[in-house]
């Protein structure tokens, strides 16, 4: 049965991006490529001097710096554009004479800069890159927990099972409150035939915040293990958490694991 696994993608990080020198402006014309390439002027003006000025207000100053980049780049959809452009935006930041001369501060900006840059290859599908760029991040903070998280759970979903694994167990060090990174863990656990781990962790994701998905995922490893009766309380519970009309693919899953659990009893 399908396992479910959650990725984190922060709202902010759903940027979209100008796009390249590379991109064919025919259908523009000459009063649309002048407009894109001022407006980008401006947009990166803004943005250092936004940069500049709140240099000394700390991890408050980061959070608005976050949300300028997502206002002003917003007017794109595209993945690859966002990545472009977010790629241009670093050779900057790393250029810049103003952040040479300050690294500590200048390493906070580009980590931020990179969780964007992870979201748009993942977003993209391009996962390789997305693990690079996640590696990164940890790279200058090695304390940012969703960039363990993310990429933890990014390689228990191509199979590298051990790295997923120390991804979150340090995330569950950082964040022990995080509901979510039990459940992926729990889900590495599980492909691992390490289902006494697994259900702790499972049980530990409900004790934070119960869910339809840990339920399920709980429930499939509970069918693993031949606890039928336990699978089909698991399963029930699922359906009472979920939202049978925005998810119908879900519901659906739950429904046939019901089904098979009760072939079994």
């Amino acid at each position: 049965m399908m396992k479910y696994i959650r990725i984190y993608t922060p709202a902010i990080a759903l940027l979209v991006l100008l796009p390249s020198c590379n991109v064919n402006f025919l259908g523009y014309g000459i009063a649309g490529v002048v407009t894109l390439f001022a407006l980008m002027f401006i947009l990166f003006a803004l943005m250092f001097y936004l940069i500049a000025r709140r240099r000394k207000q700390g991890d408050k100053s980061l959070v608005k710096f976050a949300n300028d980049v997502a206002v002003a780049l917003g007017k794109l959809s595209t993945p690859q554009q966002k990545i472009n452009m977010l790629n241009k935006l670093i050779e900057r930041i790393n250029n810049d004479e103003k952040y040479k001369k300050d690294t500590q501060w200048r390493d906070k900006v580009l980590a931020k800069t990179y969780s964007f840059l992870a979201t748009a290859y993942y977003q993209n599908g391009d996962r390789m890159k997305a693990l690079h760029t996640m590696s990164d991040i940890i790279g200058l903070d090695d304390t940012d927990s969703m960039a363990y998280y993310n990429r933890g759970s990014i390689y228990s979903d191509m199979g590298m099972y051990d790295k997923a694994l120390a991804d979150l167990n340090t995330t569950v060090g950082l964040l022990p409150d995080y509901a979510s990174a039990y459940n992926n863990r729990g889900l590495v656990h599980e492909k691992m035939e390490h289902y006494g781990e697994a259900l702790a962790d499972f049980d530990a994701a409900i004790a934070i915040e119960p869910s339809a998905v840990i339920y399920f995922n709980r429930g499939n490893t509970h069918f693993q293990m031949e606890d039928y009766t336990a699978s089909l309380g698991d399963y029930r519970m699922a359906l009472e958490y979920i939202d049978g009309e925005t998810q119908p693919d879900f519901k659906k899953e739950i429904e046939i694991g019901i089904k098979a659990v009760e072939a079994k009893l």
